[in-house]
């Protein structure tokens, strides 16, 4: 009977747990994607096919980062990267934490710095045969050239600031419309209804955009906004419908890019 007990009670903690925290679904995307080392072009993939073994280890793993799950990288190489400069609005500045590179964002430059060798991994942080770094740009599906890799956060949306408190300086702006909508909310799920119904001064009660379970608030790190809170690196639910060199054309975020769906479940525009 104990037995029972406990397998009902860890089945229904799955439940809550799987309903709190709804959101792209898990496996929805490393395999084949950018984020897989073995099958993008110019790095030296895992002998073994391994695909999670370039960020993440089930031991040795590294002890010195902010978030430790179990990394198997080495560090970014760019350390002191200026952040954004920005004004919301006028004469009420937003702070930007000393280190913009708060929380998950760090983990991220770990390849996307354009210094650290991408395929650099290991409790040594080298990979014999490896050592490519992410300097190339790329044509997207729209036909721009971007880079693959950021050493400038002053050209880039800027990360390491606390939300909420972004959001409430921007919204006593102007006519007292909002600006952003509070971290309570969730991002855009699917596709945008028509811009005569999301023209609003908010979502509350407009049934005709739904949200994710996962709220805005889950992704942030401590309140600060991170690269992990547009992106979730694991999942390509959102991926786009164009393919770029074999590989689907995505970001991996959070809500879609048509429509600006990914910006709109932030921004009240």
């Amino acid at each position: 009977m104990k037995k029972v007990s406990v397998a009902l009670a860890v089945a229904g903690l799955a439940v809550t747990a799987s309903v709190a925290f709804a959101g792209p679904q898990a496996g929805t995307g490393i395999n084949g994607s950018w984020h897989d080392l073995n099958s993008a072009a110019g790095y030296t993939g895992d002998s073994l096919g391994r695909t999670c073994v370039f960020c993440h280890t089930p031991h040795n793993a590294r002890t010195t980062d902010a978030l430790v799950p179990l990394w198997n990288h080495a560090d970014n190489v760019l350390k002191n990267l200026a952040p954004y400069s920005w004004v919301a609005p006028t004469n009420k500045t937003i702070a930007i934490n000393s280190d913009p590179l708060i929380g998950p964002s760090r983990l991220c430059m770990a390849c996307h710095d354009g210094s650290t060798a991408v395929d650099s991994h290991g409790s040594a942080g080298s990979f014999p045969g490896g050592n490519t770094v992410m300097t190339a740009s790329y044509t997207d599906a729209l036909g721009a050239t971007a880079k693959r890799y950021i050493n400038d956060l002053t050209v880039t949306h800027p990360i390491g600031f606390q939300y909420d408190e972004a959001a409430a300086k921007r919204n006593v702006i102007g006519n007292g419309q909002a600006e952003i909508v509070t971290s309570d909310h969730g991002y855009i799920l699917g596709d945008l209804p028509s811009a005569a119904v999301w023209n609003t001064q908010n979502r509350t009660g407009v049934s005709a955009v739904a949200e994710t379970g996962k709220k805005i608030k889950d992704t942030l790190y401590g309140g600060f906004m991170t690269c992990a809170t547009c992106h979730d690196v694991h999942n390509s639910v959102n991926q786009g419908p164009s393919a770029n060199s074999g590989h689907s054309y995505n970001y991996f975020l959070y809500a879609k890019e048509e429509g600006s769906a990914i910006c709109l479940s932030c921004h009240i525009k």
